[in-house]
């Protein structure tokens, strides 16, 4: 049996906590659209966001126009603030767990759909320094790849230098789970901390105090 050495982290949903409710209202206010269409128009072009095959203010002028709105510099700089503030809370239970597993011995790697803009964000805020202790961070932005396309998973396998079977792969999103395992990394769709620590120390042996008890 091949030994485990390798966590795989999903960044939001996981390694972050999802999508701030407030800062999603005020993007909703923002374009003037129903939940129901703001919802519609945030994924319709999401993925070629994450792929860095679309300017992300061209982004925002389609959820504009489909609210009827002029998408004029300052609406385009505070609706991409308000994006960028929802998706940056940490989820530190999953954060200080990462630095449980590489204590004992485990390497870490962080595997994301991340536009552009909210990876600069991210690395000119010093709350995400963090990221610089993961072995390997592959952000899709930067190489034109998305999951669940299998490409993105192998590029990190490539990365690491391991085998789909030293791994395993955290997600919050079923689909891209289901992507890692097409490619034989085993995975695991996380839904929360206290789950995950369950699963991942019966299945997978793996130590999860600080998962577990958040500290």
């Amino acid at each position: 049996m091949t030994t485990l050495t390798t966590v795989i982290f999903d960044f939001g949903g996981v390694l972050g906590l999802p999508l701030d409710p407030e800062r999603e209202a005020a993007m909703m206010s923002l374009t003037h659209l129903s939940p129901a269409e703001f919802h519609a128009a945030y994924r319709r072009d999401r993925i070629e966001l994450d792929r860095g095959t679309l300017d992300t203010d061209e982004y925002w002028r389609r959820l504009f126009a489909a609210g009827g709105v002029e998408a004029t510099p300052d609406l385009l700089g505070r609706i991409e603030r308000e994006d960028a503030l929802g998706w940056s809370r940490v989820n530190q239970r999953v954060v200080d767990w990462s630095y449980e597993l590489r204590g004992a011995g485990y390497r870490t790697a962080i595997l994301s759909n991340m536009p552009s803009e909210k990876l600069a964000f991210m690395r000119a805020d010093g709350q995400f320094r963090w990221i610089r202790d993961f072995h390997v961070a592959v952000f899709s932005c930067e190489h034109f790849l998305v999951k669940p396309d299998p490409a993105i998973y192998r590029l990190c396998l490539e990365k690491l230098g391991a085998s789909p079977e030293e791994c395993v792969f955290l997600d919050d999103v079923p689909e891209n789970a289901a992507g890692a395992r097409a490619v034989g990394i085993p995975a695991l769709v996380f839904r929360s901390a206290e789950e995950a620590a369950l699963q991942l120390a019966r299945d997978w042996g793996l130590p999860v105090k600080r998962l577990r008890d958040g500290g």
